[in-house]
C-alpha cells in the first residue's frame, strides 16, 4: 500500500537543460518529486526503476526523440498506462499518441491544470 503522504513522481523529458530545469522547479513547488532526462533514451532509463505518475515529454531531441520514446513506452505493459504530456514548440503534433498537448512557449498555470489532470492517483 502507498503512504499517502508520499509525493506524486513526474518524470521530465527534455534536451534543453534550461527548460527541464524550470519544468523541475516549478513541479517541485507544487509539491511534485521530479525525475529529468535529457533525452528519451536515457528517460527509458529512467523508467527501469520508476512508474512515474506522469511524463512530461518534448518531441525533438537528440539520441532518441520524443516519438521514438512514445512507441517504446507503449510496447511496455509495465508503462504503458502512464500519461504522457507532450510539450513542443513544433507544429507537428497531429501524429503523437499523448494524452495531452502543451505549445511552446509554456504558460505555467495552463501546464499545471493539464498536469493535476492527467497524474495518476494511487
Amino acid at each position: 500500500m502507498k503512504d499517502p503522504n508520499e509525493k506524486l513522481e513526474i518524470l521530465v523529458v527534455d534536451d534543453e537543460a534550461d527548460s527541464r530545469e524550470a519544468l523541475a522547479e516549478l513541479l517541485l513547488k507544487e509539491g511534485y518529486a521530479v525525475v529529468c532526462a535529457e533525452n528519451g533514451r536515457l528517460a527509458l532509463d529512467c523508467l527501469t526503476g520508476m512508474t512515474p505518475a506522469l511524463i512530461i515529454l518534448d518531441l525533438m531531441m537528440p539520441v532518441m526523440s520524443g516519438w521514438e520514446f512514445l512507441a517504446q513506452q507503449k510496447r511496455d505493459p509495465r508503462v504503458r498506462s502512464v500519461p504522457v504530456v507532450v510539450v513542443t514548440g513544433s507544429g507537428l503534433v497531429r501524429d503523437v499518441e499523448g494524452d495531452a498537448v502543451v505549445h511552446k512557449p509554456i504558460d505555467f498555470r495552463s501546464l499545471l491544470k493539464v498536469v493535476k489532470e492527467n497524474c495518476l492517483q494511487p
